[in-house]
């Protein structure tokens, strides 16, 4: 069971979770630029004084093999006693990936590929988010990208031991940065309440991340204050819970050859697809639905996502998303994002990372995949 510690000045717990621990050794991996400008460096390098403390961090857009080969390699002579992880989703994973793959014996890319099979605990992780999007500080899986693929670990291992959000290290998030991470908390908040692996706690907790974020992301984008920046963090934390529950499903799944092929944003590559897929998984029938749960509870549980959104039905939920993406600068289609031509879009739908589609509610066909791209493009 994770420890959450949530709100401003929450940073300050982190000197008593080490003497808890009878820290000595510190393995710290965090962003490159983002650690000092969230006001975390200041605030955590100042409670490390009194540790020995290696730090590791590199600057790339997704999570590579490569880079987690490298922190492995860091730590790989040194035996350290905690892992903190400071930053965006990313990092998280870098830490994560680190963290477990050092603990276990075997090549780390049997693990990453399922070849083998993770049976040992890596050190206490603590997760201290500087964005309020991926959720990652709350979730027991890991991304990274092998040659451009991306796989993702899971275990229950791998979720950090404590987490603690504190919505300050926020507050100097860029316009694009806090566009971009708040609608992937979005998209996963109503990934997670449509996905078959819903159950009463997921959906309470992505309902209440969906109200948040309705209420807060536009003024933090555009008329940023610290009640919705606090907001919105206390929403991605949510949305990280709900989806380690159920785990993601279709506009993740098509998201991530944009990230690794396009380098487009996750938020952005996520969110391109999300009211498209609300229609059409809105639509679904006896004949192509998954999922343990009968058409008509499926069906009762879109109608009360559409309430949760504001809505009437499902054109007006995606009208609704995009108008919001709109509103804090993200783009709608993929051509405004270089992403056309044929062979461009197919390589989206070839790509696609199938584990996430059997989480999706509604059978998708190649044909259906190659459809809705051509209509977000």
């Amino acid at each position: 069971m994770q420890r959450e510690i949530f709100g401003i000045d929450a940073i300050g717990s982190l000197i008593e979770i080490l003497k808890e621990y009878d820290v000595k050794k510190v393995f710290i991996v965090h962003g490159k630029n983002s650690y000092r400008a969230s006001g975390a460096e200041k605030e955590i390098e100042d409670i490390l004084k009194n540790f020995e403390v290696r730090r590791f961090f590199e600057k790339e857009e997704i999570p590579s093999y490569e880079v987690i080969l490298k922190g492995i390699s860091a730590v790989k002579d040194w035996s350290y006693d905690v892992v903190i992880a400071v930053g965006g989703g990313g990092v998280m994973d870098v830490a994560k990936c680190i963290n477990i793959l050092n603990a276990n014996e075997g090549n780390a890319e049997d693990f990453i590929r399922g070849k083998n099979t993770i049976s040992k605990k890596g050190k206490p992780l603590i997760a201290i988010p500087t964005t309020s999007g991926s959720g990652s500080e709350a979730t027991h899986f890991a991304v990274t990208y092998i040659f451009k693929e991306k796989y993702s670990l899971a275990h229950k291992y791998i979720l950090p031991d404590i987490s603690i959000v504190d919505p300050q290290f926020t507050f100097n998030l860029s316009r694009d940065v806090t566009a971009s991470s708040g609608i992937d908390a979005l998209a996963q908040a109503i990934e997670s309440y449509w996905s078959v692996n819903s159950n009463a706690e997921s959906l309470k907790l992505a309902n209440e991340s969906i109200k948040l974020i309705l209420e807060n992301l536009e003024g933090a984008v555009n008329n940023p204050s610290e009640e919705n920046r606090i907001n919105m963090s206390r929403a991605a934390h949510l949305a990280g819970k709900a989806i380690n529950i159920t785990k993601t499903t279709a506009p993740h799944a098509l998201s991530y050859s944009m990230t690794s092929h396009f380098n487009i944003s996750h938020g952005q590559a996520v969110a391109i697809s999300l009211g498209e897929f609300l229609i059409y998984n809105s639509e679904v029938s006896k004949s192509d639905i998954q999922g343990s749960r009968s058409i008509e509870e499926t069906k009762e549980n879109f109608g009360n996502l559409i309430k949760i959104l504001g809505c009437r039905d499902a054109e007006e939920a995606g009208d609704k998303i995009s108008r919001l993406m709109k509103s804090i600068g993200l783009k709608t289609r993929l051509h405004e994002l270089g992403i056309e031509g044929e062979e461009k879009l197919n390589l989206i739908a070839d790509k696609i990372n199938l584990e996430r589609l059997r989480n999706n509610p509604r059978k998708l066909t190649k044909e259906n995949l190659k459809q809705i791209i051509r209509t977000i493009s």
